[in-house]
């Protein structure tokens, strides 16, 4: 079966790497660090909202994938995603700008560290046919900020932004073909 959760797997991965960051140091536990719209982050301390999914065109390819002895499967489709990171701290308001900087600069160190992810990690087939995948931060002037935020009646939060992929979403058709099993040579 083709593979069509690696949207899901490729924000688990950012989740997991997010919560060895942080946990225990800046983060008391690893359950409050979720995946949630701004609007909707409950007792999350640090949110991860994917808010946008779109086409990767830097990677296309066109060729038949082989899958077994008589059969090749159409291409994958490569995804680009962008996710925005969100701290809602419920500290004491004289210590939270500090908490949020600290946080915010070692959510940028560890994906700047671990900035790749091999495309078999986020598969469950494990049979990636694309390149590694690439975790960026995204440089969004304040306006694009402010409007990606949709919480109405609320000050914008510090946020990060990052841009993920290509993530490979598989094909599920296929396609028998008749391999060559026999050459004979007269002369």
């Amino acid at each position: 079966m083709a593979d069509y959760t690696s949207i899901a797997n490729m924000a688990q991965e950012l989740l997991r790497r997010l919560s060895d960051a942080l946990v225990p140091d800046l983060v008391g536990s690893r359950d409050l660090i979720g995946l949630c719209a701004p609007e909707d982050h409950g007792d999350y301390t640090v949110g991860i909202w994917l808010y946008d999914v779109r086409e990767n065109t830097d990677v296309q390819l066109h060729d038949m994938i082989s899958a077994g002895q008589n059969a090749q499967r159409y291409p994958s489709a490569y995804l680009t995603l962008r996710f925005m990171i969100t701290l809602f701290l419920q500290s004491d308001l004289k210590y939270r700008s500090a908490q949020e900087q600290q946080i915010l600069g070692r959510i940028i160190q560890a994906l700047r560290d671990q900035a790749t992810v091999e495309a078999e990690e986020v598969l469950t087939s494990g049979e990636a046919t694309g390149p590694d995948i690439r975790i960026r931060m995204m440089n969004l002037s304040m306006e694009e900020k402010i409007r990606l935020w949709t919480v109405p009646n609320t000050a914008y939060r510090p946020s990060l932004f990052y841009e993920i992929g290509p993530v490979e979403i598989q094909s599920e058709r296929k396609r028998d073909v008749k391999r060559v099993r026999d050459i004979r040579y007269r002369l």
